[in-house]
């Protein structure tokens, strides 16, 4: 029985808030805003190995925009030791 009851009080007491730097998730909007607006990188010039701008900026953004979510991964999760 006491198997359970520890279930119980766990589901009846409030969730803890949990504490992080929520001013990290403002990294997250870089991505966004950087390929909103295609009309200031629909260009051709400057070439990136013969690739025009328009498909290499955007497709500078994937790993940038990995790095970001790693960064702010790390910086708004708890890790204890397991």
């Amino acid at each position: 029985m006491g198997r359970f009851q520890r279930g119980a009080e766990r589901a009846q007491a409030p969730a803890a808030r949990r504490e992080t730097a929520r001013g990290w998730y403002w990294l997250l909007l870089l991505p966004f805003f950087g390929t909103f607006f295609p009309w200031i990188y629909n260009t051709q010039d400057p070439k990136l190995f013969g690739i025009p701008f328009f498909y290499w900026y955007q497709m500078a953004w994937v790993p940038i925009s990995v790095l970001l979510m790693v960064i702010v991964y790390r910086a708004t999760t708890k890790r204890g030791v397991r």
